[in-house]
């Protein structure tokens, strides 16, 4: 299913992804610019993961999302991967071993590729149909922006979840959502914006009301009161770095007046 709507009324959303992962990018370069080829070998904040294979992953992603807007140009639809999951996994492995510079020249020639990849602001290209997620080019540039942010907080390079923006936050919730589809109904506030996100695994036609303070909510669905709702607040960031599993400062969670623990995550969003 596609991500975002047709006629493609999400044309601002798309072009503020275009610019912010562009100066993600460019932030992963300056950021290479002070490791050396023992630092790439270090440890990333990933388990398992150096942050060598951060960088692959990062190159693969960008290249493998690239191409989808290149070929949807053309009225092609290509696998996001050669090989899917199995041939991703490969290539991370085979080029996490790369040299620090080997790294910096390869995510180079990504940072002048992607510009050309994706249509101009405005373009119609933007609805052209791709393979990810059965979506558009947008859902492709939408992608691009989520792996690229995350990611570089993944590097451990010192750049956290505190740079993400109020926007990238805001799509990020919305696309994380089914990571609490289990966990009932859930109303994450944010502290530091003007933010309330309401996640009911009763589905979309229910009607959510809170009233009160976040740690002394009284929660009705559909006019029912629910006593087995969670509030969880916190900064609009971490909440979302909560959601996305990531290291951040965890936010406060409450089943009305008394402190509650922090519902469980489901996994990461299906692509099928």
């Amino acid at each position: 299913m596609a991500l975002t709507p047709a006629g493609c009324e999400c044309a601002t959303l798309v072009d503020v992804a275009v610019r912010d992962s562009a100066v993600a990018l460019r932030t992963v370069l300056d950021s290479m610019e002070r490791l050396d080829d023992a630092a790439v070998r270090e440890p990333s904040h990933l388990p398992g993961w150096t942050r060598g294979h951060v960088l692959a992953h990062i190159d693969g992603v960008g290249s493998a999302l690239a191409r989808q807007a290149e070929r949807a140009a053309v009225g092609e639809r290509v696998p996001v991967y050669d090989g899917g999951r199995a041939g991703r996994d490969a290539a991370i492995d085979a080029h996490a071993g790369r040299s620090a510079r080997e790294h910096l020249q390869a995510l180079q020639a990504l940072e002048n590729r992607l510009p050309a990849a994706w249509p101009e602001p405005g373009s119609a290209g933007w609805e052209n149909p791709a393979e990810y997620r059965q979506g558009t080019v947008a859902d492709a540039a939408l992608a691009w922006w989520r792996e690229v942010r995350i990611h570089l907080v993944d590097l451990d390079a010192g750049v956290g979840p505190g740079s993400w923006d109020n926007a990238l936050c805001t799509h990020l919730l919305e696309f994380l959502e089914p990571r609490l589809s289990d966990a009932g109904t859930v109303i994450l506030v944010a502290d530091n914006a003007d933010v309330r996100h309401v996640v009911t695994g009763n589905g979309s036609d229910v009607a959510v009301d809170v009233h009160g303070t976040p740690d002394d909510a009284a929660v009705t669905v559909n006019g029912t009161p629910d006593d087995a709702a969670v509030t969880v607040h916190g900064s609009l960031q971490d909440l979302t770095a909560w959601l996305a599993g990531r290291n951040s400062a965890l936010p406060r969670a409450y089943r009305g007046s008394a402190g509650a623990e922090l519902p469980e995550l489901g996994p990461w969003p299906s692509s099928r």
